[in-house]
């Protein structure tokens, strides 16, 4: 019996040491699932050395063979069909238990196996349905879900003829079945690591490609205000900024609802039908397509446009909106993408796109790198307009009420409603153009960051620099980075951009609503205040970090901790705690902490507006020297 169970033995150890090794990468569900395959195979081969019955080793292929499908899930999401499986599975093991113990039905192994291979074709069935146009990143499932089959298939082919029980099959035919879960893991483990090289690729790039957009736009608006030579600029960046052969960009029409082109670079074909003689040349093809308007709802431009919703098109020629590009022709287009371009929730036109080499395709990155440059572009375009409006008017009042409605479209207009927490702010700006920047994201269902931002200086100067962070910040952040892993990116982009003079202090917490965890991250901001209900006490967590902008190599670090009932934090920037009298006293924190304990009980926007009467009572006509922003979030 040690003969059988010393080669088994051999490959589980290893199989053990190799996933703690992929441990290092990060906790991730897909790998702690093929973790609990090892410890079922090396469990089930435990029981079978000391009770040798094969049932143990059929139960334990049905649990595999969930987990695999478990696995899939990850990717492509639930399936309300997975129910009825898993039911059915369940009662089936139970049936086996039960049997094996009491032997009151027929079962034997032959039927065992032919539940197993049902399952296995189960598997196989959602498995064949996985492509790269319906499941993202799927390229480790199209790349082993026939090695998959092929051996879960053939292993259980073979028991069912011949049983478990044979050396060859225990000694051979054993082993090598275990390692198609250590190459699978192999597998995830090289797509995981190169998955990291792209992202950071990806971001480094998108910073690089946004400063040289922005170095070029703005030389092009301080020489002068040329809102045809800007919208060149951005339509030629963004083409240079994903790799694309052409792009456009369309504006809606003042007085019609219509699409007419503003910038085009290189060849554009029209997604619509063009007549003969416009599409013999090149520049005939050109002068028709910037000449001719595009009515709102029509193509897939004015789709765009219409619903205000960006559009990836992988491959034109499986897309029936763009059937006049599929001729291999001056017509050809491969891939496209049009993103609506839209400031304060109205949509100012389009920004597209396109491959025209065949058998080259836009990907998921291409499509967020994009979507991420077209929020900038629709702001400046937006801005510009403005400007000129402004430029017309000669009124240079009216220019700083202008930049600080404009720098009002940037932050959140309307606060998310939260389950399990409430959300109140308080923002006053001291010169119309503020230097303070706040933000609420929501980076899933269950996560949302709050990031409170103070720029050295005031004014439009320091307005501009906040535009950057919050446009570097949008780029970024999502659900799966660290907090203290945002503020580095963000510094990195900003360093040696900037005047030394401009740099920025920041605090930036990410929240989950479901286990109400915070982590705060703190880029030389002031501490995050933490009122605990319990206790009646008031903390301050703060990290180490120095401001952004300083040094292009600094670290931040992060804590943890979690709400409960009543708990409340609190962001804010110096210009409340600073704000003076007319006897020269500043407000201060303690007056802050006090305010926040006596009314402790209210909820987050009545306990914001006593902190600000509190604050307007102490100050009384003073003139306002600086910027004033405080942010609160009460769990309920």
């Amino acid at each position: 019996m040690i003969s059988v169970f010393g080669p088994k033995l051999f490959v589980e150890v290893f199989l053990v040491v190799y996933f703690l090794s992929v441990l290092k990468l990060k906790k991730i569900s897909s790998i702690y699932l093929f973790g609990y395959i090892i410890a079922i195979l090396a469990c089930r081969d435990i029981l079978y050395h000391f009770i040798n019955n094969d049932t143990i080793i059929s139960l334990s292929h049905l649990v595999v063979i969930s987990i695999y499908l478990i696995w899939l899930r990850t990717y492509t999401g639930k399936r309300k069909i997975d129910q009825f499986y898993f039911i059915a599975n369940g009662l089936f093991i139970l049936l086996i238990i039960v049997n094996t113990i009491y032997k009151f039905v027929p079962i034997t192994q032959f039927h065992v196996n032919l539940w197993l291979i049902a399952d296995i074709i189960y598997l196989f069935i959602f498995l064949g349905l996985v492509s790269e146009y319906n499941t993202e990143n799927a390229e480790i499932i199209l790349q082993t879900r026939f090695i998959i089959i092929a051996v879960l298939l053939l292993f259980n082919l073979i028991t069912l003829l011949f049983g478990y029980s044979g050396p060859i099959i225990q000694n051979i035919l054993f082993p090598l079945f275990y390692f198609l879960h250590t190459y699978i893991l192999y597998r995830y483990n090289n797509q995981f690591t190169e998955e990291g090289k792209r992202t950071s690729s990806f971001y480094s790039t998108s910073l690089e490609s946004m400063f040289e957009f922005m170095k070029n736009l703005g030389q092009a608006i301080m020489a002068k205000i040329d809102l045809p030579k800007v919208m060149d600029i951005i339509v030629t960046s963004a083409v240079k900024n994903i790799g694309a052969d052409a792009g456009a960009i369309l504006i809606v029409d003042e007085f019609e609802d219509i699409l007419t082109v503003r910038a085009t670079c290189g060849i554009y074909p029209p997604p619509y039908p063009v007549p003969d003689i416009a599409g013999v040349k090149t520049s005939s093809l050109k002068s028709y397509f910037s000449k001719t308007p595009i009515k709102i709802g029509e193509t897939i431009l004015g789709e765009a446009v219409k619903n205000g919703e960006p559009i990836l098109v992988r491959n034109a020629i499986q897309d029936e909106r763009m059937k006049y590009n599929t001729s291999n022709d001056i017509f050809f287009v491969s891939s496209v993408i049009a993103i609506p371009l839209i400031v304060s929730n109205r949509v100012i036109g389009v920004l597209s796109t396109l491959k025209r080499v065949e058998n080259q395709f836009f990907d998921d990155s291409d499509f967020s790198r994009l979507k991420t440059f077209a929020d900038y572009a629709s702001m400046t375009i937006e801005n510009i307009f403005t400007y000129l409006e402004v430029l017309e008017k000669r009124d240079m009042d009216r220019e700083v009420s202008i930049a600080a409605e404009i720098q009002k479209k940037l932050l959140p207009g309307k606060l998310p409603k939260l389950e399990s927490a409430s959300l109140a702010v308080l923002t006053r700006p001291a010169r119309g153009v503020s230097g303070d920047y706040y933000d609420i994201i929501r980076l899933n269902r269950d996560k949302i960051a709050i990031v409170i931002c103070d720029v050295a200086g005031k004014g439009v100067p320091a307005a501009l620099v906040m535009v950057m962070i919050r446009s570097i910040l949008h780029l970024i952040v999502s659900s799966d980075k660290e907090a203290s892993k945002i503020l580095t990116w963000i510094n990195r982009g900003i360093t040696g951009r900037i005047e030394i003079d401009h740099f920025a202090t920041i605090g930036f917490l990410v929240f989950n609503q479901r286990n109400r965890e915070v982590v705060y991250s703190n880029a030389a901001h002031y501490p995050l205040l933490v009122y605990r209900s319990q206790t009646g006490k008031l903390a301050q967590v703060d990290t180490e970090g120095l401001p952004i902008g300083i040094e292009r190599t600094a670290r931040y670090g992060q804590k943890r901790f979690n709400l409960h009932k009543g708990d409340i934090v609190i962001l804010y920037t110096d210009g409340i705690i600073e704000a003076m009298n007319s006897d020269g006293r500043q407000y201060s924190l303690s007056s802050l902490i006090n305010v926040i304990k006596k009314n402790s009980s209210l909820p987050s926007k009545e306990l914001v507006e006593k902190i600000r009467l509190d604050l307007q009572g102490f100050v009384g006509n003073t003139r306002q020297h600086d910027d004033q922003t405080l942010l609160m979030m009460k769990a309920n």
